[in-house]
């Protein structure tokens, strides 16, 4: 009899220390509801900071799209109606070349019965000029800005069949400034009727603010 009370309090030990085992909890609910409290937290944080990052750049993209809305459009490219003789030149001076053949005038900036470009805005501007002409005769081109030879080429009778030149140039320019070519004295130029080999270009590349210096 006192070995089976012995038994049975063992038995009971034993149960009463698994209930203990079962009721303690293996992982702290509190503890892990206040990480995952933090965690939402930061992910609310970073949300708002990419809300707030996308609304900065609508904005620019906005602004960026009103700029290109907003600035002028200025273009045009020009050549020369056919004469009997087939060229201009050679004269005695240097003669302003009046490009009459208008093939682009957007913005109608350049004036075809004077040959003139007149900046309508404040910006900068790329000019570009090609030509062509016989070989028994020099030929000489100058891009002007106002009354000062910007940028010129020259090419010497070489003998051979045709002769090309051609350069170009970036001009800072304020509103009203002029762009014009001449023909260096005792040169020409040929005039083509259908192929345009001499030409005269220019575009806005972008406008600069008025009120700086």
């Amino acid at each position: 009899m006192a070995l089976f009370q012995l038994f049975l309090i063992s038995v009971l030990g034993s149960c009463m220390a698994q209930d203990e085992d079962i009721m303690t909890p293996v992982v702290n609910i509190y503890s892990e509801l206040e990480k995952l409290k933090a965690s939402i937290k930061g992910l609310t944080v970073d949300l708002n900071t990419a809300k707030n990052e996308l609304a900065e750049q609508k904005s620019l993209i906005r602004e960026l799209q009103k700029q290109i809305k907003e600035t002028p459009k200025v273009a045009f490219t020009a050549s020369m109606s056919s004469t009997p003789s087939a060229h201009r030149g050679p004269f005695s001076s240097e003669t302003k070349l009046i490009f009459d053949k208008v093939l682009t005038n957007i913005g109608n900036a350049y004036d075809p019965v004077k040959g003139v470009f007149t900046a309508p805005v404040k910006g900068v501007y790329y000019f570009r000029y090609s030509g062509a002409a016989f070989s028994s005769q020099d030929m000489g081109l100058s891009i002007f800005k106002g009354t000062a030879r910007f940028v010129s080429s020259y090419e010497y009778n070489s003998g051979e069949r045709n002769d090309q030149i051609s350069n170009g140039a970036v001009m800072e320019l304020d509103v009203g400034e002029e762009v014009y070519m001449n023909l260096w004295i005792r040169t020409w130029i040929f005039v083509d009727r259908r192929y345009n080999y001499s030409t005269f270009t220019g575009y806005l590349l972008y406008p600069l603010d008025s009120t700086s210096v």
